[in-house]
């Protein structure tokens, strides 16, 4: 039901399974008789109670993001739209930062997760902005994340346009979005030009589920051979939560029909949830770039760069070398 956080949440609910046993253990006698073993008992509790609370915290925030994202459809404007998409990447943020933090009372990974990136840039921009996405790329490397699908795009002069690439690892999206939005690069006291970065979830196309199929068979009406119209080869699949329908009777064998009709509707979804992913990311990525006034701006005249969320990284040199970025990425996670 939650995507991603699925196995976390599962992780977390079968640990509460003793939860309200080990509440009661603290009041036996018994047991507080034993400092040593009620000590052990107090200890088990606090961490289950930990575990409760983030829990609880992580679905009230997957639930939460459910209902903004359900506001979409009801929008009626495209200045409607960015508000909600703004607030949607602030609960991703949020629920991301949760699942991190309820991986760790569990003492196990945290979230795997996967998001698509895209920096645009202009011409004194693009040299903040390759360097911004090599600090970016090394740091989620040394975490052991995937670098995917990557591409640079040249503008006619030869600086870089746009840079686009799929990170896949734990927390990825945690590390990533803090750095999103459209941010100043000064090139003078007057001038300035627009670093943008956009961060957003990419869902796996899953795979063909058969128990939401509706299978049928029938009598070919078509070319077959002898089989046409005296055994039943002709094959109707039909995905019910979609409505796709798919016939296949060109085979004399129902099996060949029903594998035919099974790999063309997988087919066909498989392009339906393409393209409606697609139309989600470039609407998020395009929300994303609108934000103004973002806390991070970079001076072109002196390369330094400034976040006004951290006082250490006011007018810092930039670029930053690899110790000082996972500094910086670890405070903004903090705040």
């Amino acid at each position: 039901m939650y995507g991603i956080y699925d196995d976390i949440i599962c992780s977390a609910e079968r640990a509460l399974d003793s939860f309200e046993e080990t509440k009661e253990l603290l009041e036996y006698p018994e047991v507080q008789a034993d400092k040593a073993y009620y000590l052990s008992i107090l200890s088990k509790y606090n961490n289950l109670k930990i575990i409760k609370d983030k829990h609880s915290a992580l679905i009230s925030a997957l639930e939460e993001e459910i209902a903004v994202s359900d506001m979409l459809s009801d929008a009626k404007s495209d200045e409607e739209r960015a508000v909600i998409y703004e607030e949607i990447s602030s609960l991703k943020r949020t629920v991301s930062k949760i699942s991190s933090s309820l991986s760790d009372a569990l003492g196990c990974k945290h979230a795997n997760e996967r998001a698509y990136c895209r920096f645009k840039f202009k011409e004194v921009s693009s040299k903040f902005g390759v360097a911004l996405f090599a600090l970016i790329k090394s740091d989620l490397l040394s975490r052991g994340a995937k670098i995917e699908e990557e591409s640079i795009v040249a503008a006619k002069d030869g600086y870089a346009q746009e840079i686009s690439f799929v990170a896949e690892g734990a927390d990825v999206i945690t590390r990533l979005i803090p750095l999103s939005g459209a941010h100043k690069v000064y090139t003078s006291q007057s001038n300035s030009q627009e670093l943008r970065f956009a961060v957003t979830p990419s869902a796996k196309i899953e795979k063909l589920d058969e128990s939401q199929l509706k299978i049928d068979v029938f009598h070919s009406s078509g070319a077959g051979g002898q089989n046409v119209n005296k055994v039943e080869t002709a094959i109707r699949v039909t995905h019910l939560p979609t409505g796709l329908c798919v016939v296949c009777q060109d085979e004399r064998s129902q099996l060949k029909n029903k594998k035919r009709a099974l790999a063309t509707i997988e087919k066909k979804l498989k392009e339906r949830s393409e393209q409606a992913e697609k139309k989600r990311m470039e609407a998020d990525i395009c929300a994303q770039y609108s934000q103004k006034n973002t806390p991070i701006s970079f001076d072109a005249s002196s390369n330094t760069m400034s976040d006004t969320r951290l006082k250490a990284f006011s007018k810092i040199p930039f670029p930053l070398d690899n110790g000082q970025f996972s500094q910086y990425i670890n405070g903004l996670i903090a705040l």
